[in-house]
């Protein structure tokens, strides 16, 4: 498994987007594909904000999580 590689902030952004996407696509009288989408895309968000990583920082070797033991000299 991936090492935490999301910021506080990230994750609260992340999360709010999430929660956005759902109610607006909740929100529409039916359902269809694109909708469907966009549910899709609020899961995946919502799980990086909760659990701290994403894949696709990993792959472009992006990191905004602040260790305790990093330390700008």
């Amino acid at each position: 498994m991936i090492e935490r590689n999301l910021g506080n902030l990230e994750r609260v952004i992340r999360l709010l987007f999430a929660i956005g996407l759902t109610v607006w696509a909740l929100s529409q009288p039916s359902l269809e594909l694109v909708e469907i989408f966009v549910l899709a895309v609020a899961v995946m968000l919502a799980i990086n904000g909760i659990f701290s990583r994403c894949y696709f920082w990993y792959i472009f070797n992006l990191n905004t999580y602040k260790t305790e033991d990093s330390s700008i000299d």
